[in-house]
């Protein structure tokens, strides 16, 4: 894809409601990494929520327990374009 194309695409998905529909199902999922009770709801978002989402977007991840048993797992996501370009952590 084209830097044109992935920006009409990018704002085609924010005109069209996709990105207010995605945000509101995303902020609606009662997760707290703090709190051992929405433990199962975490786990659900990051395996059904947001690593297909960024599979969608080319990028492998995988889900590690936190070595802090009172904090929840992290989500590591990668996505290489290429070995010769700069590597970018968001």
């Amino acid at each position: 894809m084209t830097r044109a194309g992935a920006v009409a695409a990018a704002a085609r998905y924010f005109d069209e409601g996709g990105f207010i529909a995605d945000l509101a199902r995303r902020v609606a999922i009662p997760t707290e990494s703090q709190n051992p009770e929405r433990r199962r709801a975490l786990y659900d978002y990051l395996e059904q929520e947001m690593a297909p989402s960024l599979a969608r977007l080319g990028y492998t991840s995988r889900i590690l327990e936190n070595p802090d048993p009172r904090y929840g797992p992290f989500l590591i996501a990668e996505r290489i374009e290429g070995a010769d370009l700069p590597t970018a952590l968001t």
